[in-house]
């Protein structure tokens, strides 16, 4: 062969396949991915910046929409607000500003929970409470000025 080009033009005739094969496996695995409702999200979205940079790797490319638009579509139903938020104000991230916006939302969601634990747990307490002092009114009313029926 004649020049270094040659050389590579005749390797990639025989294994520019398995480029292709493990292009198509890396592209898979991110159509694949799903997250789930307990998982952070911030390695969530760090593996799916992996599954991407791999494709590139390879030697395909997706254009940043197309990336933002599979990691939205690849969240759990907890996130829709935020996909429906993204999509009425038209805005355009870059991954990581994807990330950080996605932090923040994940935040206020446990902030949320927190909250209402707080409340559930604080309001079921002060039912019962009451519940029993009803209880023990009712009997000590019965007990004094009840009439037995024979």
């Amino acid at each position: 062969m004649a020049t270094a080009l040659d050389m590579l033009f005749n390797l990639k005739e025989p294994f520019g396949d398995r480029n292709r094969a493990a292009t198509q496996v890396a592209m898979k695995a991110l159509m694949n991915t799903q997250m789930t409702e307990e998982t952070p999200i911030r390695g969530y979205i760090l593996k799916m910046l992996s599954h991407l940079n791999e494709i590139e790797i390879l030697g395909d490319e997706l254009d940043g929409e197309t990336q933002i638009d599979i990691v939205l579509m690849s969240l759990p139903k907890s996130f829709e607000q935020f996909h429906l938020n993204y999509n009425m104000n038209k805005r355009l991230y870059s991954l990581t500003e994807l990330l950080t916006e996605l932090q923040e939302t994940e935040g206020l969601f446990k902030k949320r929970v927190q909250v209402n634990m707080a409340e559930k747990g604080s309001s079921s307490k002060s039912k019962g409470k009451k519940k029993k002092k009803k209880k023990k009114a009712a009997n000590a009313v019965g007990f004094q000025g009840g009439v037995k029926k024979t």
